[in-house]
């Protein structure tokens, strides 16, 4: 004991440890030694040595109080929750002791509850340029094979790339609330807002809403389904509404390597344009890991594969197959400022010919982006991002570049 109040717990633990077989069901010696053992990194032997102590001295308050400590140390908060919550109700404990011990218990309930209720809730206010608003090719007069005898087709300014200045407020408000130690509910609502000074026709507005349930497991990761819906407005008429779900599983290992796999389904719906509504599927991994070199980068990648097909049987030009990848990271380059890149290709490869075109499609989409984030304070960053879309499509209509180029301010609370 007196090594152990010098904070020798490993010395007093391999004193005693030799003389267990002999000096067992000896409370004073099985005290010792269930100190020294959880003093010392050893759990597991020490709820043996204190519920010895128990066995023989029930009413051993120091006994059961360390035992409720071995229990949170083996991550066991049901079992020490009532350990301490004996100790708690015994009449006459010292009142610091007793404030100590409600401490525990009250942290414990939290735990046991999944950790209560936490809300997390951002607002980004962003700024830039944007060389192709509606994503559409620069070409002004394209033909059109189906129709190649009247010569090339002029298509209107709608049709053809835009360029303006925007601005974009968004909101995100995220719940998570603990239904058991393990298990939690989540839900997620955002919504966001984008106009342009000119082309306001494009003016797009965004809001969604995901809502599932968290499976914590000891050896296995977490595993989470949920179920989604989206609205997509542009310039304040309703262009395509979604729903559906999400299955994910995700573990990271004691080296902080972050595996993930993913299944989502969505059902696609325009109004008004029946003939668009699609069933898409795609399953996909990740996999994400700090580097142990300058600037503390963390590299993420994943690849997923999946369909689309058209609900309508006169859609079959809208029905593809695709495939994709990405890749990703950010470094820290001080205690303020980050930088970050990204890479993602997505190949798309269409069942049956575009009736006007009388070809099937095929499209390879890269995307690049590359900013820097900068912490003005608790919770308030800035981050100038330029980011660069080709589109490279055997079909002019859908073949297009795109650079934008801006500056957010993003708050969390």
């Amino acid at each position: 004991m007196r090594m152990l109040n010098n904070n020798d717990a490993a010395g007093a633990y391999g004193m005693l440890k030799p003389e267990e077989r002999a000096r067992a069901g000896d409370p004073d010696f099985d005290y010792a030694l269930g100190l020294a053992a959880i003093d010392s990194g050893r759990p597991t032997e020490a709820v043996a040595a204190f519920e010895r102590v128990l066995a023989v001295k029930p009413d051993h308050l120091q006994a059961r109080a360390e035992l409720g400590r071995a229990y949170i140390a083996l991550n066991e908060p049901e079992a020490a929750r009532r350990e301490l919550a004996t100790v708690r109700a015994t009449d006459g404990l010292p009142p610091i002791v007793s404030e100590a011990l409600n401490r525990y218990v009250a942290a414990l309930d939290t735990g046991l509850s999944g950790g209560g209720t936490q809300i997390k809730s951002n607002v980004t206010v962003t700024a830039g340029y944007d060389s192709n608003v509606n994503n559409s090719t620069s070409d002004s007069r394209i033909l059109i094979p189906a129709f190649a005898g009247l010569g090339y087709a002029t298509l209107n300014g709608s049709a053809t790339s835009q360029e303006d200045v925007f601005g974009q407020v968004a909101g995100r408000v995220s719940v998570s609330h603990g239904l058991s130690i393990d298990r939690r509910l989540i839900a997620d609502i955002s919504a966001s807002y984008r106009g342009n000074e000119s082309e306001d026709q494009f003016n797009q507005t965004i809001a969604g809403l995901n809502l599932g349930i968290a499976q914590t497991t000891p050896d296995w990761g977490t595993f989470t389904v949920s179920a989604q819906a989206q609205a997509y407005w542009i310039h304040g008429q309703p262009y395509r509404y979604t729903v559906g779900a999400l299955g994910q599983w995700a573990y990271s290992t004691k080296a902080q390597t972050d595996y993930g796999v993913y299944l989502q389904y969505a059902h696609q719906t325009y109004p008004g344009a029946s003939l668009q509504n699609t069933d898409r599927v795609t399953l996909g991994a990740t996999v994400g890991m700090p580097l142990n070199t300058r600037f503390s980068p963390y590299v993420y990648s994943g690849v997923y594969v999946g369909l689309e097909e058209a609900t309508h049987s006169a859609s079959g030009n809208l029905s593809y197959n695709l495939v994709g990848a990405r890749l990703g990271g950010e470094a820290k380059l001080s205690n303020r400022l980050s930088a970050f890149a990204n890479l993602s290709v997505e190949y798309n490869d269409y069942k049956k010919p575009e009736p006007l075109f009388l070809k099937e499609r095929a499209t390879l989409r890269t995307d690049v982006g590359i900013g820097m984030r900068y912490a003005l304070g608790k919770g308030l960053t800035v981050a100038p991002q330029l980011s660069y879309t080709n589109s490279d499509s055997n079909i002019v209509l859908y073949d297009y570049d795109r650079v934008v180029g801006s500056v957010a301010l993003s708050i969390d609370f």
